[in-house]
């Protein structure tokens, strides 16, 4: 090793003349634990709310047959555990809507299935409402400020007034497809009006849940030896999903252009 004249030595000089490489950006299931990070106690509830639902439906599904008998035979006894049970297992995150709507129409029918799941629902979301609140303080709101795009549809939600906020999550929680655990963290952490979003909620969720109850009642009654019973029942439950489908889409769409006008501004 030689001595150059400037006072470096010929190994230092050729390691100040290698190219820097900068690291490589993180992937996203880095990025991804990192806001999960940033959430606090926010954070456990966010990836529950996207993941469990599912996975609780199908569990619930293949008890229908069994739990729906005993709902049936105890009305009154089955009904506070009916509307209590999903109000807090939904408000968890632990159960979807539709399968608790599947069992609701099963054990009492539409005219009673209906009108008690629209309640543990309303309870659920209220009660989600409050707990994903509580948790994210004002976590969510702080990185949503960080994204210009993320603020213009907050802003498109909340500071939009009382009926358009309203019809902004009546819309939201129309499609069949809406996730309701997502939806209710979603607007729990950004802190939206309770008022609207307890009447969005209602109105929103009300023909969806509608299309399962009937749907799960009349199989709960169905002969499967009348071939004609069966095509009738199978030919109105796909109309009517079509129906509440074209209209979900339709809903998307508004949603689209309502928070597209606050973006562009």
């Amino acid at each position: 090793m030689t001595d150059r004249p400037d006072g470096q030595d010929e190994a230092s000089a050729g390691l100040a003349t290698l190219p820097y490489e900068t690291p490589p950006p993180p992937g996203w299931w880095e990025r991804t634990r990192a806001f999960v990070r940033r959430l606090g106690p926010a954070g456990p509830l966010a990836v529950l709310s996207g993941t469990f639902p599912p996975l609780g439906g199908f569990v619930l599904i293949g008890f229908v047959a069994k739990l729906a008998p005993w709902l049936r035979e105890h009305p009154i006894s089955g009904l506070v555990i009916y509307i209590g049970g999903f109000t807090l297992l939904a408000a968890l995150a632990l159960l979807p809507t539709y399968a608790c709507a599947i069992l609701g129409g099963w054990a009492f029918g539409f005219w009673v299935g209906f009108p008690v799941s629209m309640v543990a629902f309303c309870g659920a979301s209220l009660l989600a409402y409050l707990i994903n609140r509580r948790a994210a303080g004002d976590r969510v709101v702080e990185i949503i400020r960080e994204h210009p795009k993320w603020e213009a549809v907050r802003a498109a939600l909340l500071d939009a007034g009382f009926w358009k906020t309203f019809w902004i999550i009546t819309l939201l929680r129309l499609p069949p497809t809406s996730p309701f655990a997502a939806a209710n963290f979603i607007m729990g952490t950004i802190r939206a009006p309770l008022v609207p979003f307890m009447l969005g909620t209602a109105i929103g969720m009300a023909p969806r849940t509608g299309v399962v109850i009937w749907a799960a009642a009349h199989a709960s009654r169905l002969d499967l030896k009348d071939a004609g019973q069966t095509w009738w029942l199978v030919a109105t439950t796909v109309a009517t999903l079509v129906v509440v489908g074209v209209i979900g889409h339709y809903a998307n769409e508004a949603v689209k252009r309502a928070t597209a006008v606050n973006e562009v501004a």
